[in-house]
């Protein structure tokens, strides 16, 4: 991504967020406040020049959506020239990807791999790529040690359950703390629920989690041993 087009792609996201209506909607007798409509989006992108087509303009929205600035109200859909609903994150409401200033793309576990090869215990099986320790985050070193083999499938897990160089949200009051209803200390089956369950009636609920969020079912428990 050049510097030039990242400049552009931050005044069109400048200006999406400035253009679009929002309006609280219902659907299925919920109401969710203050969003826009997918397909009036694409309409804006297109009516003002920022997108040639519909379908160029389905992709620039998946690259705002990649800047993290919109999501799904449910965050299960990317973006999409459909009536579905979206909602602005305001930048200290959660934490995000670091960005590779190199590419414009978020920061992914395979930058770290392919300079060295992981020594075999079996002679005749695979070598695998470890960490590029160094390059790391110290806070994510431990992820690493800890994964094996370091092949595309791991790597793409750690993507999803741990990415690489997280930044936290930033804090929410002036004296550089932050406000919470709720705190859940580890990310599995039970903090997970626990903290959808709480933000889904509205309160501000912070995770903290320092190996993989999903903990043992997702990880190494009831999901892998069923997946084979």
């Amino acid at each position: 991504m050049t510097e030039e087009f990242k400049e552009d792609l931050e005044s069109i996201a400048a200006k999406f967020k400035e253009n679009l209506k929002l309006e609280d909607r219902k659907y299925l007798l919920k109401t969710y406040k203050q969003v826009f409509v997918g397909k009036d989006a694409v309409d804006y992108l297109v009516q003002s020049g920022a997108a040639t087509s519909r379908a160029d303009a389905v992709d620039l929205g998946k690259a705002l959506q990649e800047m993290n600035i919109f999501e799904h109200v449910c965050r299960d859909h990317g973006f999409e020239d459909e009536h579905l609903f979206y909602r602005f994150v305001d930048e200290n409401e959660r934490g995000t990807y670091s960005v590779d200033e190199s590419t414009g793309q978020k920061v992914k576990w395979s930058k770290f791999l392919g300079g060295k090869s992981g020594d075999s215990a079996l002679v005749g099986q695979p070598k695998f790529p470890q960490p590029d320790f160094d390059a790391l985050n110290p806070k994510d070193v431990h992820v690493a040690k800890h994964v094996w083999p370091m092949d595309a499938h791991n790597t793409e897990l750690l993507d999803h359950v741990h990415p690489p160089d997280w930044k936290d949200p930033k804090a929410n009051k002036s004296d550089g703390s932050s406000n919470y209803d709720m705190v859940v200390i580890g990310a599995g089956a039970g903090g997970l629920v626990s903290a959808a369950s709480a933000a889904g009636v509205g309160a501000k609920v912070a995770i903290i989690e320092e190996n993989l969020l999903g903990g043992d079912c997702l990880n190494v428990g009831c999901v892998p041993s069923k997946g084979a």
